[in-house]
């Protein structure tokens, strides 16, 4: 009877091991292996504590300012739900032997280790990682989605499938690396996902963002990047706004939703560089949607999917022209068997107010059954007329191809920036229209999120005046140096900023007023690659127009800003 009794217990003990839920496992994890009297204990000064009960550990790190000084400055928390590379706990556990993304400085102390001295497992480091990307909820609805330990302990048990090697970081000072993984894509079952994470993003001043790099799994489908039209829309557009939600047309969560537009796409690794003299304006707090497409083609096991994207920018310029992103998608299709074609006009057509708006880049998308795709231009009186993009071409090599790559398709760049007068005209639409065509297979096809359903949709890039024939007030070597002062007008107290491309021997800096009279004189004789600041105080100059001059290696380059009192 005793041995039956045992028995009895060990089942049960198997059972609520196994029927934890994902707070609960990493509470576990937390208690049974980092509480100690050192430091993670109700008798130690430091914080959190690991060794209360489970209500009080949560309240002791969900959404908490770390104590550390570096870590605070970074905008983290020990865990900041959604954010698990901004969550200091984390990197406190794992460090840069799990993933050098989650690597510590010098200034945020030693590793933690276990009661034992030793890491814990990468098992359990990415659980605590996956937790924090679905939401790090205490408790989790039926219909929420959360962490799957079974997933995780399936990778790392038989890690046939690498991680995607991690690219270069922009240099200090000139840009941001961000990343949206790992998402693990099992070998069976749901092998195909899309997944949205919203990204918060700091920036140390009003920025403009001039180029984004974006490398992605093999095995991606597409990424897209919308920008949020302020903090609160997160929320009003968001089913859950601090973690994983997976694209679901009845669910209500799509990229296509809400306040927040377009701002980049990639279905391969590419550069985006913005012309000379444009940029993406972004503000110094944004707020970041990013969709992730991902498919597990050839499973031969559990399946790592990354994508990382390096954001480089510089001081806002007033001078520069706002680069702007636009989307247009046809989610009415429907589509019978056999071969189809489709028209879908811009939505953007309808303005009320009419438009130009100069085209730098358009693309086009639709899903596995896509043979053709071309993109013509509607004149004011709603005719049809110059073909501007055609999906056989390869604009990169310039040749014809014999079919339509509906996963990577053709790009094409305007350097010279088309101009297209989008709106209506009384009765009339002018502006874009698309013409796809399939080969369908199914009995029909209708708009979806999988590569099963279909698409129609295409975007561009746009600026609403033509940066070449713009001429700035400034000098206009100035724009090469990002120069502004800021705030511009300014009170009294403001702050020169300039982008040094590479380290300079020799820097001087030179306040006049129009007629060339020194106001005020700063001299530097060395200064390295990347942004620089020299605060001013110009209290006791009279209102008015005030020129900066900087001189970078014998090179002048100048801009003017106001004072107002």
């Amino acid at each position: 009877m005793k041995k039956l009794k045992l028995f009895f217990l060990a089942i049960t003990g198997c059972n609520l091991i196994f029927a934890q839920t994902p707070f609960e496992r990493v509470y576990t994890i937390l208690n049974t292996k980092c509480q100690n009297a050192n430091c993670h204990s109700s008798t130690s000064n430091d914080f959190p504590k690991f060794d209360g009960n489970l209500d009080d550990v949560y309240a002791a790190i969900y959404n908490v300012p770390p104590q550390n000084t570096t870590a605070k400055n970074k905008f983290e928390k020990l865990v900041k739900p959604g954010h698990p590379y901004m969550s200091f706990l984390l990197r406190k556990i794992a460090g840069a032997g799990f993933d050098t993304d989650l690597a510590l400085e010098n200034s945020e102390g030693q590793l933690m280790k276990d009661i034992n001295g030793n890491v814990l497992s990468n098992k359990e480091i990415e659980f605590i990682r996956q937790w924090i990307m679905f939401s790090a909820k205490k408790n989790y609805g039926n219909n929420d989605f959360k962490p799957d330990w079974q997933l995780v302990s399936d990778y790392y048990d038989n890690p046939v499938n690498p991680f995607l090697p991690k690219p270069p970081k922009p240099a200090p000072g000139t840009g941001l690396q961000f990343r949206m993984g790992p998402i693990f894509l099992p070998a069976t079952g749901e092998i195909e996902q899309e997944w949205l994470l919203q990204q918060e993003v700091n920036f140390p001043y009003l920025p403009e963002v001039y180029r984004i790099d974006g490398f992605m799994n093999q095995q991606s489908h597409h990424f897209l990047l919308f920008k949020f039209e302020d903090s609160s829309a997160v929320d009003r557009n968001s089913n859950d706004p601090m973690g994983m939600q997976k694209v679901s047309i009845t669910g209500g969560s799509t990229s296509f939703d809400g306040d927040k537009f377009l701002t980049s796409a990639w279905q391969d690794d590419a550069e985006f560089l913005l012309p000379q003299n444009t940029a993406l304006f972004w503000e110094q707090k944004t707020y970041l949607d990013m969709n992730y497409h991902i498919k597990n083609y050839n499973a031969t096991g559990v399946l790592p999917c990354d994508f990382y994207y390096n954001i480089y920018f510089r001081p806002r310029n007033p001078n520069t022209i706002e680069m702007k992103a636009h989307l247009a998608n046809d989610v009415t299709l429907f589509l019978p068997q056999g071969v189809q074609s489709n028209d879908f006009e811009d939505p953007a057509n309808s303005l009320i107010t009419p438009e130009w708006r100069y085209l730098w880049l358009i693309t086009s998308h639709t899903h596995k059954y896509g043979i053709d795709f071309d993109i013509f231009i509607k004149d004011s009186l709603g005719n049809i007329g110059e073909q501007i993009y055609e999906g056989f071409m390869n604009y990169t090599t310039g040749e014809m191809s014999n079919y339509y790559d509906w996963e990577h398709p053709s790009v094409r760049y305007f350097p010279d920036f088309l101009p297209v007068k989008f709106g209506r005209h009384g009765t009339k639409r002018a502006g874009l229209l698309s013409r796809a065509k399939w080969n369908i297979q199914e009995p029909f096809v209708t708009f979806g999120f999988t590569t099963d359903d279909e698409m129609h949709l295409f975007y561009y890039f746009y600026t609403s005046e033509n940066p070449l024939a713009t001429s700035s007030v400034n000098n206009p070597d100035a724009s090469k140096l990002s120069l502004q002062v800021y705030p511009n007008p300014m009170t009294g107290h403001g702050t020169v900023m300039y982008h040094l491309e590479k380290d300079a021997k020799k820097v001087s800096i030179r306040i006049t007023d129009l007629t060339g009279k020194v106001i005020a004189s700063f001299d530097e004789t060395f200064q390295p690659a990347g942004l620089q600041q020299q605060p001013l105080d110009l209290q006791g100059i009279a209102d008015g127009v005030y020129l900066v001059h900087v001189n970078v290696d014998g090179n002048l380059y100048t801009s003017k800003f106001i004072v107002a009192k």
